[in-house]
């Protein structure tokens, strides 16, 4: 998306042609560091060539957001794992091409930083701006450590392009490779000072927030397993506290607008602190190079012609990837409801969990909305390629930002740092029930609560349910679809919206009334509503420290489900086999091996051992570089 690297993807492809190892030296074609970096914008197009990398297919295009995420306890995929080649179940070994992309690309992006960083002072210009440069140049050095290291352990540590002969480079420790991260983002700090996205007036470059932001981050992930360094969440806690402090970022008030700002070409300044800016043409340009974000994972749907003309909704998702009957029922739910799957209060499970894909009625011509209510069938829903621009839509080509570290994500740091340290105390009870409070839409005000039917009425159709009109409370917004029995009679009431959730709202502050429309012969059916009153979302009060752990853990996943976190959770969380393997149990026992189950996800679930923490250090490098030692189990 919209700015930067059409110039910049040639430069880094330059740089790194010779890719066949992350060690190469020399570049083949277009510049080198002997012809370049003698102007400031140079120095530009070399970094914005360091940014392009991270949105390549093999990065959070498609492989960091998707192939090694995609089996947890919030989602599985449903491909059949007899032929499955992506990485998708824990049957990988070190051979496997995308492990190997996986290792190969966060160096190139590494080595491409370092001989930026390496002729950061050959040009003259303005120190301020070679400042930015660098800061942003060592930020993206250190987020590719941070990704190397989570996914591979111990992995070489280089901090200048090498020399020829420099080939076998052994594993620095991971509280070396956390040291060096830490080093190099603490300088970006100092020389981003004053860089927000504010003054930008874009997130996809790296601002002084989203460092201190991935500071916090980094700091969680040294405290946990498997270095343990438990002093750190004091650190996180410091970092996590300088970007509240900061003043530069809040919640959006609604949570879907998040993601659909995303496919929008819309900058959320406020919720997104960093953003990997998707790669292929400048601002403006609407088809650009397209990325896998929704596809995989997003509701399934095809584009569709009528007449030869592109039908103006439809969309191409191929949606691998079900949702876990776990995660929809980690939701709160309204116990009064009569619907099958009871009405959230939790604003995040519906788009989360969205109960529909889309067919095609191919004779009519149009698009079906055909009903999935088991969970386990449920499509991933939160990137979702319908808000994308209709030009986008029609060519196949998508080109969302991937959502690189959230607000949300640094509250829900503070409440957990905080805990370890202090236990469940004001300070982490605050952080968490920001974040539930905005889950549950009501940041703000009041919303619809439920539509409870009164009379289910009769003569309705299935095929033609009848109007609901949300009216009066002082709110809008809000609107539902009936629910109609074979028998004519309404047996509940789906809300679609509970409300506006935008700062203005306007919100509810008395009961709606809810009119059904009559039907064409029998009699007029009705309901009612309730309005939240602004408490439902408080985490509950006096927890002690172990169960406050436990109910972040589960926060965690109801707020950044599907965001490439899940896996990397639990493995800092110490039991990443151990808590699979449990769920694989509680999936057993709750229908995901019946007719309405995920039985493909569940056999490529099962198959997880504790080497599979870490992925195996790929075949190739292995053998070029004689000082790299295998992780344990491969």
């Amino acid at each position: 998306m919209k700015h930067k690297y059409i110039l910049a993807f040639l430069f880094v492809m330059g740089l790194s042609s010779s890719c066949k190892k992350f060690l190469d030296t020399e570049p083949t074609d277009f510049y080198s560091p002997v012809n370049f970096y003698s102007t400031a914008d140079q120095l530009q197009v070399a970094l914005n060539g360091v940014y392009s990398t991270m949105m390549l297919e093999r990065m959070y295009g498609q492989v960091h957001h998707f192939n090694f995420v995609s089996t947890t306890d919030e989602m599985l995929p449903d491909r059949a794992t007899s032929n499955e080649t992506r990485g998708l179940y824990y049957t990988y070994d070190a051979g496997h091409s995308y492990v190997q992309d996986c290792w190969q690309y966060p160096y190139i992006a590494i080595n491409n930083a370092n001989v930026l960083i390496d002729n950061i002072t050959k040009p003259s210009m303005d120190e301020r701006q070679r400042g930015y440069i660098k800061g942003q140049a060592l930020f993206l050095r250190a987020y590719n450590y941070f990704l190397l290291t989570i996914q591979f352990g111990e992995v070489p540590l280089v901090l200048h392009q090498p020399g020829i002969s420099e080939v076998n480079i052994p594993a620095a420790s991971q509280p070396a490779i956390y040291t060096q991260i830490v080093a190099d983002l603490k300088e970006a700090e100092t020389l981003l000072k004053g860089r927000t996205a504010a003054s930008l007036g874009y997130n996809d470059q790296v601002t002084i927030t989203a460092v201190q932001a991935m500071l916090a981050r980094v700091y969680l992930y040294w405290a946990g397993y498997p270095v343990n360094d438990t002093s750190k969440y004091a650190d996180a806690i410091t970092y996590a506290d300088k970007v509240i402090a900061s003043g530069q970022h809040a919640l959006n008030p609604d949570y879907k607008q998040v993601f659909i700002n995303l496919f929008q070409d819309k900058y959320d300044l406020k919720e997104d602190i960093l953003e990997w800016g998707s790669a292929g043409a400048a601002a403006g340009v609407t088809n650009k190079t397209g990325n896998d974000i929704g596809n995989f994972n997003g509701i399934i749907s095809a584009i569709l012609l009528i007449n030869g003309t592109f039908e103006q909704n439809s969309y191409s998702a191929a949606g691998w990837v079900r949702i876990t009957k776990k995660l929809f029922d980690s939701y709160e739910v309204e116990p009064s409801s009569t619907l099958v799957n009871k009405a959230s209060l939790d604003t995040r499970r519906d788009w989360n969990c969205p109960d529909y894909i889309w067919t095609t009625n191919a004779s009519a011509g149009t698009r079906i909305k055909t009903d999935r209510s088991a969970p386990w069938q449920m499509n991933t829903g939160k990137f979702r390629r319908e808000y994308a621009p209709a030009e986008m839509r029609n060519t196949g080509t998508y080109n969302a930002n991937w959502p690189v570290i959230r607000y949300a994500d640094v509250l829900l740091i503070k409440a957990e740092a905080e805990n370890q340290v202090n236990g469940p105390n004001a300070a982490a009870y605050d952080a968490i029930n920001q974040v539930r409070k905005r889950g549950y839409g009501t940041m703000y005000g009041n919303i619809v609560k439920n539509l409870t039917v009164v009379n289910g009425g009769s003569g309705y159709s299935v095929a033609n349910p009848p109007v609901v009109t949300i009216s009066g409370g002082g709110g809008a917004g809000a609107s539902a679809t009936a629910v109609v029995s074979t028998a004519g009679v309404i047996t509940g009431i789906k809300l679609t919206s509970r409300g506006n959730l935008t700062t203005a709202g306007p919100y509810f502050t008395s009961v709606p009334t809810v009119t059904i429309a009559a039907p064409t012969t029998g009699v007029t059916a009705t309901a009612t509503a309730t309005i939240t009153n602004g408490s439902e979302h408080l985490l509950t009060p006096g927890l002690n420290k172990a169960d406050f752990q436990l109910a972040l853990r589960d926060e965690r996943m109801r707020e950044m489900c599907f965001e490439a976190s899940r896996k990397y959770d639990l493995v800092r969380w110490g039991n990443f086999a151990g808590d699979l393997q449990a769920f694989g149990n509680y999936a057993a026992a709750n229908g995901v091996t019946a007719g309405n189950g995920n039985i493909n996800g569940y056999q490529g679930l099962i198959t997880v051992t504790p080497r599979y923490s870490l992925m195996p250090k790929p075949t190739y490098e292995l053998n070029l570089n004689k000082a790299l030692k295998q992780n344990p189990g491969y």
